[in-house]
């Protein structure tokens, strides 16, 4: 509801903003115009005036120039007074054809001079010239028109109510206008925040006004009912995978121990080889369990001295070197790190285990430097690239990256020719300082 609302006053917003600036325009052209209007009447009756004089001057040269209070006529420009002539003598600022203004027509300034001077050439070569007359500074000053004024003043107030009559109804068009669209959609954003309820989502539908936002709505009571069906098949997979197959591995792994204690402490390698892959498969679907929780709790971190814990991971999938002649650079800074130990041992076993099983006999370069972990190994020459096996970073690397992910670790893959880097980046856990202590949560495997 408050997005509707939110958007009810951006589009008010917008029409107001919009009728604003029309009339802020409006106003600004306004005068300009009328300015304009009033010029061209006043050349209009000058020139009228001119082309009056020039068909009576040719049929008698001695007719006398036209002219009123409000201009005079000469003929040759010697006859002009003197500011008349200067003022020629500039660049006009408005022409109307024979007619040429000269001032600032815009100017705030009510004493600002404007000239209008006419230039009408005579059948005999000579150019009449009609210039307005400036009345402000005679004796009594300039002749009031009361009755005109008053009818002009009138007229103003006329236009005034009429631009009132014509905005302030608008304004009340537009705000119901877009109270009657914005308020199905107000509605339909209210009875979207309820689907969560299955009440509301099994219920009758609300009528919306509009049959777009009826669409809409079902659209979207669909999307819902899809999500849910979908969360409530996750939760029984979570549930059934919780339970069916952590608890035979349990077994399985229960057994190999008994096994173990009747052989003497040492498996024979078949059974080595199974219990390789129960632990893998414990840790995968542990890791699969934890990632998949809406809100997983803050893993457990200990100090963990990651050259001994490289060392272990080595040892454990020595077997997959199998006849391979594959040296192990192996370049491990002992600074102890402040980290959740599980999950450090599944991301790095999974990338060691790949690098050994995929690798070409030469060398595995492992270092660590703190925040950073490199694993280096050499791969045949690549072919045609093909997502689903990256050297056996595929899958795995797509579940390393989200478990990364959720921890806040950075997972960064460089592919070259011939050779495959996976950097491990631990950049948001801090390294174990003197005296620090470690964050509780719980255990990565709980239900």
């Amino acid at each position: 509801m408050r997005n509707a609302l939110s958007l009810k006053w951006v589009i008010s917003g917008s029409f107001l903003l919009l009728i604003t600036v029309v009339l802020v325009i409006y106003s600004q052209l306004l005068p300009a115009f009328t300015v304009r209007g009033l010029l061209y009447t006043a050349s209009a009756m000058m020139e009228e005036e001119a082309q009056y004089f020039t068909r009576h001057y040719n049929n008698d040269p001695t007719t006398p120039p036209p002219g009123n209070y409000f201009y005079t006529g000469v003929i040759g420009k010697q006859a002009l007074p003197e500011n008349v002539r200067q003022i020629l003598a500039t660049p006009p600022s408005l022409s109307f054809g024979a007619v040429h203004i000269f001032g600032d027509l815009y100017s705030d300034d009510d004493d600002a001079p404007i000239q209008i001077i006419l230039e009408q050439p005579l059948g005999d070569g000579k150019i009449l010239y009609m210039y307005d007359v400036d009345h402000d500074h005679e004796a009594g000053g300039e002749v009031e028109t009361p009755l005109s004024d008053a009818y002009f003043d009138q007229v103003l107030r006329s236009v005034a109510l009429i631009s009132l009559a014509v905005f302030v109804p608008a304004l009340i068009i537009i705000a119901l206008l877009v109270w009657w669209l914005v308020r199905p959609l107000g509605r339909l954003a209210q009875w979207s925040s309820t689907l969560k309820n299955p009440e509301a989502l099994s219920g009758k539908r609300p009528d919306f006004s509009f049959k777009e936002f009826n669409m809409l709505a079902d659209v979207l009571a669909q999307s819902v009912e899809q999500v849910q069906a979908a969360s409530l098949r996750e939760e029984r997979l979570l549930r059934y995978t919780s339970h069916e197959l952590r608890t035979p591995l349990a077994v399985l792994k229960a057994n190999i121990e008994l096994l173990a204690m009747q052989s003497g402490g040492v498996l024979p390698p078949p059974l080595q080889r199974i219990e390789r892959s129960v632990l893998n498969m414990q840790l995968i679907a542990e890791t699969l369990l934890w990632m998949s929780r809406e809100n997983p709790e803050p893993l457990p971190q200990e100090h963990i001295d990651v050259s001994e814990l490289v060392g272990e991971l080595i040892q454990q999938h020595r077997y997959l070197i199998g006849n391979r002649d594959i040296d192990l650079m192996i370049n491990i800074h002992t600074e102890p790190c402040l980290l959740p130990p599980t999950a450090c041992r599944i991301v790095i076993g999974n990338f060691l285990r790949n690098a050994l099983q995929y690798a070409e006999d030469g060398t595995v370069e492992i270092s660590f430097k703190y925040p950073q972990l490199r694993i280096i190994n050499h791969i045949r020459e690549i072919k045609s690239r093909q997502e689903s096996n990256d050297f056996g970073y595929g899958l795995g690397l797509q579940l390393m990256r989200q478990l990364c992910a959720k921890l806040g670790w950075q997972i960064e893959v460089v592919l070259e020719q011939q050779r495959f880097t996976v950097i491990l980046d631990f950049t948001r856990v801090r390294a174990l300082d003197n005296g620090g202590s470690t964050t509780e949560g719980t255990d990565l495997f709980s239900g």
